[in-house]
């Protein structure tokens, strides 16, 4: 399953892709459905397998359990690594080439007192991570999820960031879902805070609420903080900042809007809001500050994981969550001008770095190493 040396060979005859939960509208999920629209163009017979799938994408893949039916010496089977599962294990039964494409797996610590079960699970599955290593080839989403493999013993091939195309965020803006978002939420006279994601104890929301909380109690009281998504799974955790939210006298001015996804007219929040903050100490990409950046919201952050990778020299990092900083950096942010032009150029220009062309480029370069494993180079449309 690893380099091969057979000059006979026609590897790779087809490509597919195989994960052990297919989620629908996430990033793992999203670079799937890309990766194998990129395949076919390319010319290959591209198929998705999973463990288990979400219901709406019952029409777009396989059980991995018939992937025997294409099983084949020659093809190359790609390994969505994120979590634990049957199909990790399944991929060094079959006589295919095996690179895993790795998206990092959180921390158990981060989850030990939300969930006992997801710490759990993650443990294991970053522990049958490490013992894949010297195994299998991998690819990496970002260069942070690189060095970690790199840590783990693996042969990293590349790094292949996700393919961010907007469409379905764009598209969202058109439907009614983004005009009830507006209408609900936007508020033009306020000061509008935005966190998009998973409220998980790694993302730490907890934070943004606290420097929140002196930013509306100390700087502008006419402010709202918009929590956009749900935390499925660490109830106990929700809870939490819920009581946080209370303590702190912000019921009325922090929402927690529930989840949008892009056909649900998430973009819309961009739009309303005056900045995007994020405090997470655990991020393998962070797509929500491409977004961000996309729909020209400043960023502000902390310097965390791959928050630098994906930021680069563009909108604002913290080095250190002193609350007090965090808010008076926001309100410089929210409301001096030739400051926000400066930071939406920035942020304009590194988003050239995750345009569609060069994404799809680093991805072939990353398959052209896995082929130089072999004596071929892949065929297809450029």
């Amino acid at each position: 399953m690893g380099c091969v040396e057979d000059d006979a060979m026609t590897f790779p005859r087809q490509i597919h892709q195989i994960l052990p939960f297919f989620a629908y509208g996430d990033a793992i999920g999203n670079q799937v459905l890309e990766l194998r629209r990129l395949l076919r163009n390319w010319g290959y017979v591209s198929e998705i397998f999973a463990e288990n799938w979400d219901p709406r994408l019952a029409g777009e893949c396989r059980s991995y359990r018939e992937y025997h039916r294409l099983s084949h010496k020659d093809n190359l089977l790609i390994l969505h690594y994120s979590t634990g599962g049957e199909a990790n294990h399944f991929v060094l039964t079959v006589p295919d080439h095996v690179v895993i494409y790795y998206h990092n797996i959180t921390p158990a610590h981060f989850f030990y007192w939300a969930n006992g079960a997801v710490a759990r699970e993650v443990e294991q599955a970053r522990r049958e991570l490490e013992q894949l290593a010297g195994k299998l080839p991998a690819i990496a989403a970002s260069p942070y999820n690189a060095q970690e493999l790199q840590g783990m013993g693996f042969t990293v091939l590349g790094v292949a960031p996700y393919i961010l195309t907007f469409e379905r965020l764009d598209a969202g803006l058109q439907n009614h879902g983004a005009a009830e978002i507006k209408q609900r939420f936007a508020d033009p006279q306020a000061i509008n805070w935005l966190y998009v994601g998973r409220l998980a104890p790694h993302k730490c929301v907890h934070d943004i609420i606290k420097a929140f909380y002196y930013y509306h109690a100390w700087i502008t009281p006419r402010s709202r903080l918009l929590l956009v998504g749900t935390g499925t799974g660490l109830e106990h955790y929700v809870a939490d900042l819920h009581r946080l939210t209370h303590k702190f006298g912000l019921d009325e001015s922090v929402v927690f809007a529930g989840h949008y996804g892009a056909g649900d007219g998430l973009a819309a929040f961009y739009q309303i809001a005056d900045l995007y903050v994020c405090m997470s100490e655990h991020e393998g990409f962070c797509i929500p500050l491409v977004e961000a950046m996309y729909y020209g919201l400043p960023v502000l952050a902390y310097a965390s994981a791959s928050v630098p990778f994906t930021l680069g020299t563009a909108g604002v990092m913290m080095q250190k969550k002193d609350y007090a900083t965090i808010a008076e950096t926001a309100h410089e942010i929210a409301t001096c001008d030739a400051l926000r032009s400066r930071l939406i150029a920035g942020q304009h220009t590194r988003l050239a770095t995750f345009a569609p062309g060069p994404a799809r480029a680093q991805f072939r370069a990353c398959l052209d190493a896995v082929v130089a494993c072999g004596v071929t180079q892949l065929g297809g449309i450029e």
